[in-house]
């Protein structure tokens, strides 16, 4: 019962202890999803980074100043008109940026002066727009265009770039928090990259690839589909040719002498060289706006499970336990019989005293010799099987409540009856009364040394 008890006690102590969180991965708990699936550790845990430049190489190779060549086919749906080529070709210079989780780019597009003697050239709204109309002038002023992209890394970590509307290029005030739409750029391999931007209106497919070994050439294109209904059908495609440019000075030279070749208002090729800042546009995306997608300032939809405890650790901790606490209880109830038969012992020895010869006055030399134990043995084996050689149990218990001592419990006498009992026949013979009484010689000499200097 006692154990029971025990065991019961601990048990219930140690049931909310393993029920507490504990941390993946430890060997009493189940593994961390971190370990096999990298979206879901922490910032530098196991090598995991927001960075675009630590997910994958291409971006590495990518970002940079270049110069281009473009052509766009414009198809009839789009127009109204019949499939054409419209102001081609045209040039243009790019600034592609990447920061930790952000991706930056700045496209410079430069049109020649359009034919003048083509009436659809200069219809309306050919031209750079207000406040630069005025100063414009068709087939004579080239136009200027600025296209910027803002993006940033994924949840996703495998080198994807995302974006969302509010951080589109020209987007003012209300319209950026138009969030329909969603775009991904995904690196094929070093060399390649596949992007695309679903909307409700158009759906838009592009690609990048570097045509040679030293990646400072490369090849673009951009297929713009407006949906009609269950179709999408295609409007517009843009070529692109690039040639990578060995600083940002080249970059800033070639843009400034480009416009001045195809004679771009000047005041408008002041407003684009150089960038002075994030954007160009009335209103730059904000730290909000971006944290709609970066991953450094939002929280990521994968997160690492709580752990659960692995059941054979615990059975495991359980075992030890139930072992640790049953060798704790047989220590105690080795203790406890000690001192109890300590007890029983020393409170034989004072009736021994009290009672027989050897309270007289015998010495331990005296009372250990056969004579003198075979003399307190009869002294014991005196009840109706008295002179038997044997002291049955009925016998000690009336030697043990005769005298001084008076009454002794029963589980303290059945305690002291079996250890004087060696063999637990269930009576004790003078073998065992000698080899008890040898037993407990300290003890009775410790008796009789105390009761002495009391009674001096």
């Amino acid at each position: 019962m006692k154990i029971s008890t025990q065991l019961t006690a601990t048990s219930l102590f140690l049931i909310p202890t393993l029920g507490f969180a504990a941390d993946c991965g430890l060997w009493y708990t189940s593994p961390c999803v971190c370990d096999t699936d990298i979206r879901y550790c922490r910032e530098g845990q196991n090598g995991a980074s927001n960075d675009i430049l630590d997910q994958h190489p291409i971006w590495a190779h990518m970002q940079g100043f270049y110069k281009f060549e473009a052509y766009t086919f414009t198809m009839g749906l789009y127009l109204g008109l019949n499939t054409q080529v419209q102001d081609n070709p045209f040039y243009g210079y790019l600034n592609h940026t990447i920061i930790g989780s952000r991706d930056y780019q700045h496209r410079y597009d430069v049109y020649p002066p359009a034919d003048a003697s083509d009436p659809t050239k200069c219809a309306p709204p050919r031209g750079p727009g207000p406040p630069y109309q005025p100063f414009f002038t068709c087939g004579v002023n080239g136009i200027a265009t600025i296209f910027e992209g803002f993006a940033t890394s994924t949840y996703e970590r495998d080198g994807s770039l995302t974006t969302t509307s509010a951080l589109s290029a020209g987007a003012v005030g209300d319209s950026r928090e138009i969030s329909e739409g969603t775009y991904k750029m995904v690196p094929v391999d070093e060399n390649s990259l596949q992007g695309s931007v679903d909307s409700d209106l158009f759906l838009v497919t592009e690609t990048f690839v570097f045509t040679n070994k030293e990646r400072t050439a490369a090849g673009s294109s951009q297929d713009v589909y407006m949906k009609a209904g269950d179709e999408s059908v295609l409007v517009q495609t843009t070529k692109l040719k690039f040639t990578k440019l060995p600083d940002e000075q080249t970059f800033i030279d070639g843009v400034n002498a480009l416009t001045v070749e195809h004679n771009v208002v000047p005041m408008l090729r002041a407003a684009v060289v150089p960038m002075n800042s994030t954007c160009w546009g009335p209103e730059c995306p904000t730290e909000e706006y971006f944290c709609e997608v970066d991953p450094t300032c939002s929280v990521s939809p994968y997160q690492e499970p709580d752990a659960t405890i692995k059941a054979g650790p615990i059975v495991g901790i359980v075992s030890a336990l139930f072992v640790v606490i049953l060798c704790a209880l047989y220590y105690w109830h080795q203790r406890s019989m000690a001192t109890q038969r300590e007890r029983l012992k020393n409170m034989f020895a004072k009736h021994v005293i009290d009672s027989l010869e050897i309270g007289k006055g015998a010495s331990s030399a005296d009372y250990l010799t056969m004579d003198a134990l075979q003399k307190e043995f009869n002294a014991i084996d005196v009840g109706e099987e008295g002179g038997d050689g044997k002291i049955s149990k009925a016998e000690l218990h009336a030697f043990m409540t005769s005298g001084k001592l008076g009454d002794i419990s029963d589980k303290d006498f059945n305690t002291l009856f079996g250890i004087i009992d060696a063999d637990g026949s269930g009576e004790v013979d003078f073998i065992e009364f000698s080899s008890f009484m040898g037993d407990i010689k300290k003890n009775i000499d410790d008796k009789k040394n105390t009761d002495e200097f009391a009674e001096a």
